[in-house]
């Protein structure tokens, strides 16, 4: 009897579903993001929310948690998602099928909406080191962090950019992220590479306990080395972010950038940026890692793949197209 009556509730849902007029279907958006407790989770909600906010009748966005870029972006090739947050490198690897993404080939269809926070590179140097520039890291002992990591991978760039290489330190140090800090303080190591979101409390703990010092990453080699990888983007470590910092200080970043595919209309992309730029001083309130974000970046900082041509419409129409 109570399967019968289950049966006939879903039945007379299904009637409805297929008897409701076209205009009351609601669109569902699926955000691809990271894990929930990282820092993509909480930015794809708070994308979620401005965007039902301003279509509660016709959107319903929703986030999908995942493992991070490499599976948003196989969750948008596929179809599974609309939108995706990743990383600025990966997208371009994507795109071209190279790297990481070499096995499932290019990705012409992925497209760039907008950039978002960034993960900037702070180098700390031991106090009495002799380090006052990423040059002066020549023979020096330098923790580079485990190979393969995201530590690792961005300390190599910064020295890339810098015109130096693994070669030039007196040897690398492969600690992990963890460890460094302590070995810092202790003096077996001369510097460090951390990047994430700032302030770190590992960058916290040497600059408070040891007297450690930040170290600007510029140079006349950093400009073109951008312009051949525009994936990476200037940052700067905001004075009072660290104890004793009293002025900004030049880094290099890689941002998050909100992506899609063409199979999005123009439209439709124009809605959700008009959805975020509506709300932009609610929507940078909405987590920490947002704070700072301003609406001429997020229109081509970072962005190294095609925009959307709903996206450069939209920037067009506001006076943000670069």
């Amino acid at each position: 009897m109570k399967a019968k009556h289950v049966a006939t509730a879903f039945g007379c849902v299904l009637g409805l579903l297929l008897s409701a007029p076209a205009s009351a279907e609601r669109r569902t958006m699926v955000i691809g993001s990271g894990e929930v407790t990282g820092f993509y989770y909480p930015t794809a909600g708070a994308l979620c929310r401005v965007i039902n906010k301003e279509h509660p009748h016709d959107a319903n966005c929703a986030v999908a948690p995942s493992s991070g870029s490499a599976a948003n972006l196989a969750a948008l090739k596929s179809g599974e998602t609309d939108f995706a947050i990743v990383q600025s490198r990966a997208a371009v690897q994507a795109a071209q099928g190279a790297d990481a993404f070499r096995d499932s080939g290019p990705m012409p269809e992925l497209r760039a909406v907008m950039s978002l926070h960034g993960e900037a590179v702070a180098v700390v140097a031991r106090q009495g080191a002799g380090i006052d520039s990423v040059a002066d890291l020549k023979g020096k002992r330098v923790n580079l962090g485990r190979p393969g990591s995201f530590q690792r991978t961005m300390a190599e760039l910064v020295l890339e950019a810098a015109g130096l290489s693994e070669g030039d330190l007196a040897p690398a140090v492969e600690l992990d992220l963890v460890e460094e800090a302590q070995a810092l303080c202790e003096g077996n190591i001369d510097a460090a590479f951390f990047t994430g979101i700032h302030p770190m409390p590992e960058v916290v703990a040497t600059v408070e306990e040891c007297n450690a010092t930040l170290v600007p990453i510029k140079g006349k080699s950093i400009e073109p080395w951008l312009k051949r990888n525009p994936w990476m983007s200037k940052a700067a470590l905001r004075h009072g972010l660290y104890d004793g910092v009293k002025e900004d200080v030049p880094s290099l970043q890689l941002k998050a950038v909100l992506t899609t595919t063409t199979k999005m209309t123009d439209d439709e992309v124009r809605d959700v940026l008009k959805a975020i730029h509506v709300n932009f001083p609610a929507f940078t309130r909405l987590h920490p890692v947002l704070k700072g974000l301003n609406k001429g970046d997020s229109a081509h900082e970072g962005i190294a793949i095609p925009l959307h041509d709903g996206a450069r419409a939209f920037y067009e129409e506001t006076g943000l197209a670069k």
